[in-house]
């Protein structure tokens, strides 16, 4: 896949630059050309918001050279409405570094770890095209906007999703951005491309498949269920994009773990099911950044998309904010993942040879980004901001200490997985 660049030269005109990727890491689901990667919207959509070239859908959303301004103003009944079903989208206008869009859908995101009521720092759902059909916002249908509640640092979900992104996985775009809602100051928001199907069609020649979330089921209270293959959840599976075939693709997969696993065919038959490629990248970008709430350690926060092209299962890492921890903090340990595919692919030799393969290419990767400088660059853009948030829930003298551990996170990572795998 092309490597993306922006340069705003004002606010309604964005350059778009691509270059051409290097290393080894390769995937077969990133479409080289242009054309293919930001495809014309719809017929008849409403063109509203040209923030950007709609071309490049995101262009100027995800500049990170940015610090994006985004005031709401929820009428009382919107107010309301999201204290009794805080997941149901509301009317609302938006104000998008002074573009004004009326009837804009707002709605909470986060579980039990990152929730948060107004009244607090809440995770939210932007949707353009809620209540208003076709509108887009600089190419894009909906924004993802997380409160960084769990994350003190701020940067954990913006140098994690760069690191999967030069993995040629399908990660997601980000950016800041300051948030007010009726005119209270709600701090600093790290904005997150929302994985929908203009996504889809950003990063797959066929976006016609079907996008699942294979995020855990919460009952409202501590209770809550994880979802993984072979363990009688397939129903549990959301569908985010695609078509209502009663999850007989997820079932194709149990099924083949549950025939395969601890087989010495094991590697071949899941290969009939899922991209291996892309799995043991997605897997080696979580172990390398920590993520320890994905699905390899904890079975949560993944996507999984099905290629019409070849049929296969694509692995989508999501929500990185419980990233930069050690597996031991969870109680568990990347020799033995809790995610059944990826613990029985280690404890096969054809397939933990293949991983470890494809965990070289990733250290060489992440080697050449220059990951401390970008953080320091994060910083020059957003620390005084951080130190501001009227709504952060960290101590703001614990703030360097968070910064100085994600540092030594990004200078010492390499060298621990080298060790890891004896590379």
């Amino acid at each position: 896949m092309a490597a993306i660049t922006h340069r705003p030269a004002s606010l309604f005109l964005v350059w778009m630059t691509a270059a051409c990727s290097s290393g080894n890491l390769s995937s077969k689901w990133a479409p080289s050309a242009p054309d293919v990667l930001f495809a014309d919207p719809p017929e008849g959509t409403v063109q509203e918001a040209n923030l950007g070239d709609l071309q490049t859908p995101g262009a100027f959303i995800f500049d990170a050279s940015l610090v994006h301004t985004i005031a709401l103003e929820l009428p009382p009944d919107s107010v309301a409405a999201l204290a009794e079903e805080p997941y149901e989208d509301v009317l609302a206008d938006a104000d998008i570094d002074g573009l004004v869009l009326a009837d804009v859908g707002v709605r909470l995101r986060g579980k039990i770890g990152s929730f948060r009521s107004l009244a607090g720092k809440p995770k939210l759902e932007l949707d353009f095209n809620r209540f208003v059909d076709g509108r887009r916002v600089d190419g894009l249908e909906s924004l993802s906007l997380n409160n960084s509640v769990v994350d003190c640092s701020y940067l954990k979900e913006v140098l994690g999703y760069t690191v999967f992104e030069a993995l040629d996985t399908p990660a997601a775009q980000t950016s800041f951005a300051r948030l007010t809602i009726n005119g209270e100051d709600y701090g600093l928001y790290i904005v997150v491309e929302t994985q929908d199907d203009r996504f889809l069609k950003a990063r797959w020649e066929n976006s016609d498949g079907n996008l699942y979330d294979g995020k855990y089921v919460w009952y409202g209270d501590d209770r809550y269920k994880l979802l993984d293959f072979a363990e009688g959840s397939d129903l549990d599976y959301q569908l985010e994009e695609g078509e209502d075939v009663e999850h007989a693709d997820i079932r194709a997969i149990s099924e083949a773990l549950e025939a395969s696993a601890g087989q010495p065919d094991f590697y071949a038959t899941m290969g009939e099911v899922i991209d291996w490629d892309l799995a043991h990248r997605v897997w080696a970008g979580e172990q390398w950044v920590g993520q320890n709430d994905g699905y390899c350690i904890n079975k949560n926060n993944y996507r999984v998309y099905f290629d019409p092209e070849d049929g296969l299962a694509d692995f989508i890492p999501w929500d990185l904010d419980y990233s930069m921890l050690r597996d031991a903090d969870w109680g568990r340990d990347w020799d033995s993942p809790a995610g059944n595919i990826a613990r029985a692919c280690f404890a096969d030799t054809a397939c933990r040879d293949a991983h470890r393969a494809v965990v070289a290419d990733v250290l060489e990767a992440v080697d050449s980004l220059g990951l401390e400088e970008q953080m320091d660059d994060h910083l020059a853009q957003v620390g005084s901001l951080i130190l501001s948030d009227p709504k952060r829930e960290c101590d703001r003298r614990d703030i360097p200490a968070w910064h100085t551990y994600v540092r030594r996170w990004l200078l010492n990572r390499s060298a621990e997985l080298e060790q890891r795998w004896d590379l």
